[in-house]
């Protein structure tokens, strides 16, 4: 995967090494203070697993590959001890300790600003590759690196301060991480130790907690859960014949909920900020587990119901185009899911479109619009489609300024927008271009829906999936590796549990569907704005949410069914049907699914669907 860091100025924790907490104030955090001491000296630890690496990487028989391969288990072991801590406090080291074998793109610097990928996962593909001897000379770079990396980490954890609710938050986020990333096998997708790594992320939870153990029901059941989380990772299956589906249900979920539990009676609150993972919710497979305004511009207020009503009318207003003749429901037509069901639709002149259309629906809920990412915001996505040339020609100013001529639209603006701070002042400023944006985006917004059958199983509903959805579910996070990019629960490529930063793919996409042969599509996707040669090809990793409504697939349209997709990535993607890019980010091996798990994996992406109250017959 290739990653595109967009923060949202909403996300008020950093994703850069500085601290975040203020100083001890008052006994309770006396109680942090300990558990800091408890990650510095599980840094100590890491600092000499990482040593013992290095001296053992000298790569020259198959005994001294496996001693290295043991060397690296124990290394890695004692950083999954520690990230809770370093995810959360020095996050941008922890990053670079343990990211994507992947170069990593800094787009604010320039094109040129391509940096290598470093730590863990670049030795894990050396040491675990096809030929391990070969790779000393890059596994022993990679080594030191790691070593001047957790040195840095060292420092960086000497200078925290830490405060009670600080320290449970941190164990909140790193539950939801093992949830959505470690059990889908995102940093270990080479030597395959996902569940061995994920028991030791858990244990570095129990160890963190520590400090704050009382004799009280809340923390027996919180124990209980615990250790049946970690007895069931500890059973030597492997992660592609492990049950996700039902680790979520009986450990993963019970887990989350006993860790919120217990701080709630230890009289701990939650941070004052607001986060795409809601700071109240216990687990990221919650209800109400997501803050749609953290993806919004920052200072963003909830929308009232006549905001919403107002959007949903201009949506339908072919006033919006310049010629009149084009409404946003045009081409997002809410009977079809908000698609068109075309390959792509035409421009205003007849011409085909560059890309497919997309569902707005929970379109709020990811960092970046478009397939290639170009824009932020639904505010901004609202600018780009009403003035692009090609779709609707039209000027946001000169929009507005006809439908305040409008006299009971303009009384509509003039009711959604009481009291919101920005009171008229002229005969025409109720109906204003910043109004229109809002609107729009407040109405798209409206459109999350996070209730399909798999949500409601997930959260204990059982029977609403069948036996068949289930083996997909398992096959989606376990086989098929497709969580590894299309992060649970939300099936997008915002990276959970920070949700702030979105992923670009380079897939290898043909011109048509073929298995053979192929040809990749020309559009050379965000490339086409970064200038970046690892995005050349590169585009968002959409939502899966509701994908049985809305084909074709890809951002050409070029895939008519699911069964299609599913055979383009069982090949391998681009690679699997003769496209040759050596910065193809999908694994190019093929899968190997059978035909039963390819209907089974189908099965399971129909039950994402939910169009509840959208507008969909």
């Amino acid at each position: 995967m290739s990653v595109l860091v967009v923060l949202s100025a909403c996300e008020r924790t950093p994703s850069t090494d500085a601290p975040i907490a203020s100083a001890p104030a008052g006994g309770g955090d006396v109680r942090a203070a300990h558990t800091l001491d408890i990650w510095r000296a599980h840094v100590d630890t890491l600092a000499d697993r990482v040593a013992q690496l290095d001296t053992a990487a000298t790569l020259s028989t198959p005994e001294s590959v496996a001693r290295a391969r043991a060397a690296f288990v124990a290394a890695r072991r004692a950083y999954k001890h520690v990230e809770v801590g370093l995810e959360y406090y020095v996050p941008s080291t922890s990053r670079s300790m343990n990211g994507p074998a992947l170069p990593e793109v800094e787009e604010s610097e320039g094109p040129e600003a391509v940096f290598p990928p470093t730590g863990f996962q670049v030795i894990e593909e050396s040491l675990y590759g096809d030929d391990p001897l070969g790779e000393q000379d890059a596994v022993r770079q990679e080594t030191a690196t790691l070593r001047q990396l957790v040195t840095r980490a060292r420092t960086m954890m000497q200078a925290q301060r830490a405060t009670d609710d600080r320290i449970w938050d941190a164990a909140k986020l790193e539950l939801a991480r093992i949830g959505t990333l470690g059990l889908a096998g995102f940093d270990s997708p080479v030597a395959g130790h996902a569940l061995r790594e994920a028991d030791a992320a858990l244990e570095g939870v129990a160890r963190s907690l520590a400090p704050y153990r009382a004799d009280t029901p809340a923390w027996a059941t919180l124990d209980s859960v615990m250790a049946a989380a970690r007895t069931t990772l500890q059973a030597g299956t492997t992660r592609e014949a492990f049950d996700h589906f039902a680790f979520i249900v009986t450990h993963g979920n019970p887990l989350a909920r006993a860790l919120r539990d217990t701080r709630v009676s230890l009289g701990i609150g939650t941070p004052a900020e607001r986060r795409a993972f809601r700071m109240d919710a216990a687990s990221v497979f919650d209800s109400a587990a997501f803050d749609v305004l953290a993806f919004a511009p920052l200072n963003t207020t909830p929308a009232n119901g006549e905001t919403v009503a107002l959007g949903r009318q201009l949506f339908h207003d072919v006033r919006l185009s310049g010629d009149g003749r084009r409404a946003c429901s045009s081409c997002h037509v809410p009977e079809q899911a908000f698609t068109d069901g075309r390959r792509v639709n035409t421009a205003r002149g007849g011409a085909p479109l560059a890309r497919n259309t997309p569902t707005v629906i929970n379109s709020g809920l990811q960092l970046g619009v478009f397939s290639d990412l170009r824009t932020t915001y639904l505010e901004d996505q609202v600018t780009d489609v009403v003035e692009n040339v090609d779709e609707m020609h039209g000027s946001l100013d000169a929009t507005a300024a006809l439908l305040a001529r409008d006299p009971a639209l303009a009384a509509r603006f003039r009711t959604a927008f009481a009291g919101t701070g920005s009171p008229p002042v002229g005969r025409d400023a109720d109906v204003t271009a910043a109004r229109l944006r809002s609107a729009l985006a407040a109405y798209q917004r409206s459109l999350t829906r996070l209730d399909s059958p798999v949500d409601r199983a997930l959260r204990g509903e059982v029977a609403a999936l069948t036996l068949e959805a289930r083996r997909g579910f398992n096959l989606f996070v376990g086989k098929g590796k497709c969580a590894t990019c299309h992060f649970l629960p939300l099936t997008t490529g915002t990276v959970p549990p920070m949700y702030q930063k979105s992923e670009v793919e380079v897939l290898g996409t043909p011109v048509r569907a073929v298995t053979a042969r192929g040809s990749v599509d020309p559009d050379v996707g965000r490339y086409r704005l970064s200038r970046a040669e690892p995005h050349k090809y590169a585009f968002r990793t959409p939502s899966l949410r509701n994908v049985a409504l809305t084909a074709p697939y890809m951002h050409n349209g070029a895939y008519p069914t699911l069964e299609s997709v599913i055979d383009f990535y069982n090949r391998g993607g681009g690679a699997g049907i003769g496209i040759a890019l050596e910065n193809q980010t999908l694994p190019p091996d093929p899968l190997n699914l059978t035909a039963g798990e390819q209907r089974d994996l189908v099965t399971f992406l129909r039950a994402l669907t939910d169009t509840t109250g959208t507008g969909r017959r």
